[in-house]
């Protein structure tokens, strides 16, 4: 029921239809500029070449990256529809397989906010000398890596809750949220080993990692779609970040090691596969008593971390979890 229609009749059409969402983005950066003003005053303006010609080379490849990684996420969905099999049920698949993706947002807003945080971070350190900025960027990593996997075992362990977000007509769809959650990982680690490329100013490095990883999600979707629709999808993605993943690792470790504690990383891989194995599939037929099992098994591997690990915490603490 419309409710006070004359507050919005003035400018509202609706043959406009979506562009609204244009204009409110185009407000919204209007406003951002204006907000700006102030700190473009109060200095003389002088046109400086040099710095131009730097500014471009570092930048150029990173809006190659930039447009790459977009349309490395969005191309499986452009081209589901024409890739198909069954083009009458293309557009059905195509929202069973969005719907599904959607339950990977936590995810993705944990490897966001880590995005916002991380090249501040990264770019300060780098002023500092000696190993200790090195030690810095290994601690991320690995607590990148650890965050992500209790992420993951998380929403997994609990999908049959979390599931309720999305229409019970996509539940079909559940089985590619594992592999688009693990492929977002990969995607939060290839971030994290970019910063090697960036504090060289070699950008150029992400452009072609990139390209590589986009060459490698057409690839896969031209084959993979037609013979299993949707899921075809979800593997061409976790595909093309671990291609990126591995290829920016090995290529960093030559240019500019960091010494990432690759071995110690792997091994709490190892680890949370394992619990995952076990919290999916070794089942009782009470959800109830799954859910109290698969609680404990969260915590085991937080226990694990933290005798591990150098977490602070009261003595009695550690005391408890018998940690020196």
């Amino acid at each position: 029921m419309r409710v006070a229609p004359s507050t919005v009749d003035w400018f509202y059409d609706p043959a406009f239809g979506i562009g609204y969402i244009f204009l409110a983005n185009l407000i919204a950066s209007a406003v951002n500029l204006v907000l700006m003003v102030p700190e473009l005053t109060g200095f003389r303006w002088r046109f400086n070449g040099r710095l131009l010609r730097e500014m471009l080379v570092y930048s150029a490849p990173l809006l190659v990256l930039g447009v790459a990684g977009i349309m490395n996420q969005t191309i499986d969905k452009i081209l589901y529809p024409t890739l198909a099999a069954d083009r009458g049920d293309a557009l059905e698949g195509l929202g069973i397989y969005g719907a599904n993706y959607k339950i990977a947002i936590v995810m993705l807003m944990f490897i966001q906010a880590f995005r916002f945080a991380y090249e501040p971070f990264i770019f300060a350190r780098n002023k500092e000398g000696g190993d200790g900025k090195y030690q810095a960027y290994r601690d991320a990593m690995k607590y990148f890596v650890l965050f992500g996997l209790l992420i993951f075992m998380g929403v997994m362990f609990y999908i049959d809750i979390i599931k309720y977000f999305i229409s019970p007509r996509y539940f079909s769809g559940l089985k590619v949220v594992p592999i688009v959650m693990m492929a977002e990982l990969f995607f939060g680690i290839f971030f994290n080993l970019s910063l090697w490329y960036k504090l060289t100013d070699k950008t150029v490095w992400g452009m072609w990692f990139s390209l590589l990883g986009l060459a490698v999600t057409l690839t896969l979707n031209i084959i993979l779609v037609p013979r299993i629709g949707y899921m075809g999808c979800a593997w061409a993605a976790l595909c093309s970040y671990g291609t990126m993943m591995v290829t920016s690792y090995f290529v960093g470790r030559a240019k500019h090691p960091i010494g990432y504690e690759t071995g110690r990383i792997l091994s709490y891989f190892a680890i949370a596969a394992l619990l995952y194995v076990i919290g999916m599939y070794c089942l009782t037929p009470w959800p109830v008593a799954n859910g109290i099992i698969r609680f404990f098994i969260l915590a085991g591997f937080v226990i694990v971390i933290i005798r591990r690990e150098p977490v602070p915490m009261p003595d009695r603490m550690r005391r408890i979890l018998r940690i020196r």
